[in-house]
């Protein structure tokens, strides 16, 4: 029997006994596992969201900045099931590398998986040199962005962005002290940011991504706008 997505609880069983019910989240809702997604007109960043539902967890699919992928017909978000938050998340990243697969999609600058509960949006841009003064509040955003160090030809994706600085998910981070050209598309727009490369990861480590802390110069205003809205 081919499991239906169910219009209750918008996961797939194959009886209505196994329907866990609305699946409404008890706890926060966190980031967790991400993607940078080759497709035919460009790269969209995927990534999975967990939350405690009463006694189990749930995870649900998220095409960054914003938009939860939903059932066929718009129903409801579409949501995985699981008895631990990783294992909740363990059955959206099947599901989604099934669909980058089954598309002929290439998957580039994937986030190490990680407990939810585990993870910290603070992690990423550890050790960058801060300017002196209160320390700029980071915000969690996996944007897709461009960068170089003469011509801009790389794509990756943000892990989380301030006013003074951000870090970039990359396979292939820039040397330390190297100054970037980037482009952040930002609701179908592009920012155009400079800045020097501050640290670099180059490991896939549990709760830390590959990539590089980036200081800014001089970030334009629209970027500003755009920090202060997400704030």
């Amino acid at each position: 029997m081919v499991e239906e997505w169910c219009p209750v609880c918008c996961t797939r069983h194959r009886s209505r006994k196994d329907c866990p019910g609305e699946m409404l989240a008890t706890g926060p809702e966190r980031h967790g596992w991400r993607v940078n997604i080759q497709t035919p007109t460009g790269i969209e960043a995927c990534g999975v969201l967990v939350a405690q539902a009463d006694n189990v967890w749930r995870a649900r699919i998220l095409s960054y900045p914003n938009v939860l992928w939903t059932v066929p017909g718009g129903r409801g978000t579409i949501k995985f099931v699981g008895r631990t938050a990783r294992e909740a998340q363990a059955a959206a990243i099947a599901f989604l590398r099934e669909h980058i697969r089954a598309r002929g999609y290439t998957m580039r600058d994937e986030v190490a998986v990680v407990e939810p509960d585990e993870f910290d949006p603070e992690a990423a841009l550890v050790g960058l040199a801060r300017p002196k003064g209160p320390v700029a509040q980071r915000r969690i955003r996996f944007l897709p962005i461009r960068f170089g160090i003469q011509q801009i030809t790389e794509v990756a994706g943000t892990g989380n962005l301030s006013e003074t600085g951000l870090f970039i998910i990359t396979n292939a981070p820039e040397d330390r002290n190297a100054w970037l050209n980037m482009l952040l598309e930002v609701d179908d727009d592009s920012i155009g940011l400079q800045g020097l490369v501050r640290w670099t990861n180059r490991r896939h480590r549990a709760g830390r991504s590959p990539g590089m802390g980036v200081q800014l110069k001089t970030p334009p205003p629209s970027y500003m706008d755009y920090i202060r809205s997400i704030g």
